[in-house]
């Protein structure tokens, strides 16, 4: 599929922060296909969070949600030690209420 979509432009250029760690054919094989290159508002995306977590004003609060723990077991681990307080909502809440014995009930 990645290679049919490439056949259609000269170059990738990602402009979505929300969907650039996802590994599907219309990002992460796409940018392996063509000439690749971050757009304005991707660039807007990671100064502002390098302005939240380089050397931010303190307290720091991050807010993280979704539906799966484990796609951000990582950005939790880095965030950890950079905030001071760690906000988790959404669906990944659950995880954390079932661990600690809170009825989630069918989710």
């Amino acid at each position: 599929l990645a290679a049919e979509m490439a056949q259609l432009g000269d170059i990738y250029c990602n402009d979505a922060f929300s969907a650039a760690h996802r590994a599907h054919a219309s990002t992460e094989a796409l940018a392996r296909l063509l000439p690749a290159c971050a757009g304005r508002l991707m660039q807007a995306e990671l100064t502002a969070l390098e302005s939240a977590l380089g050397q931010p004003e303190r307290p720091v609060t991050a807010v993280v949600g979704g539906a799966k723990v484990s796609t951000k077991l990582e950005l939790l681990g880095n965030l950890v030690g950079k905030v001071d307080n760690l906000v988790i909502g959404g669906g990944m809440a659950n995880t954390f209420l079932a661990a600690r014995s809170i009825d989630v009930g069918k989710s």
